[in-house]
């Protein structure tokens, strides 16, 4: 048999293995996304600390939900996680749909944090904006931080922002640090629901209710069902 006969065998041989474990890679990253943005929603709406959480979550057109960000580094820091969107349609919420948290902060910092973001999306300007490729905090959407024991309302801001951001760690200078942060969307793992890149447009027309964020959308309902109009 010619080398180059068995080499084009042995590499077909060796990267198809490969490929289906990058596939339930991502599988499996999808699925505990998905379960861990569930607790994350719990663990900030039992958060004393944060105030009017409900409220937010209530009149949001969007949430994006980061189980897990992680910061670090002592002059230059680094940020970063993944996250999933939900887009509001009517009184529910649609999606899965996947991003990343990313970005880079100069400052005085000490070790590596981690902690639970949640984002509500309070305009259509900010939802536009998000559903680009790629998006700064602070320069394409107006952020505002949400800190522990502070607590605004929707009713009594003096101006309503496009994104507001909630930690579990006051300690996590995500609060401090999250304007310059980019979001993006992770195409990779949003083929792994839709089997396809989707686009912007592509998003909004697979508004649908998916039955894999059916929990999760199930406790939003829970945590805003006693919410005033």
């Amino acid at each position: 048999m010619p080398k180059a006969f068995k080499f084009i065998i042995l590499f077909f041989a060796f990267s198809i293995p490969l490929s289906v474990g990058a596939i339930n890679e991502k599988k499996l990253t999808v699925v505990n996304l998905i379960e861990s943005s569930e607790d994350t929603l719990k663990i900030l709406n039992q958060n004393s600390d944060i105030k009017h959480f409900e409220k937010y979550l209530s009149k949001s057109r969007a949430i994006l939900i980061f189980p897990e960000v992680y910061e670090g580094g002592f002059i230059f820091g680094a940020k970063g996680g993944n996250g999933i969107l939900l887009i509001k349609k009517g009184e529910k919420f649609t999606g899965p749909f996947f991003y990343s948290l990313g970005g880079l902060s100069i400052g005085l910092q000490a070790g590596a944090k981690s902690g639970r973001v949640v984002m509500t999306v309070m305009t259509h300007r900010g939802l536009k904006s998000i559903l680009k490729e790629r998006v700064k905090l602070g320069v394409d959407v107006d952020a505002v931080v949400v800190t522990g024991g502070v607590g605004y309302s929707a009713e009594s801001t003096p101006r309503l922002a496009d994104v507001y951001s909630f930690s579990n760690n006051d300690g996590l200078f995500v609060g401090t640090s999250i304007e310059g942060s980019y979001l993006q969307p992770r195409n990779d793992l949003n083929k792994v629901i839709y089997k396809k890149n989707l686009s912007p447009d592509e998003i909004i027309k697979y508004q649908i209710f998916n039955k894999e964020a059916d929990d999760l959308t199930k406790i939003i309902s829970r945590i805003t069902k006693d919410v005033e109009e």
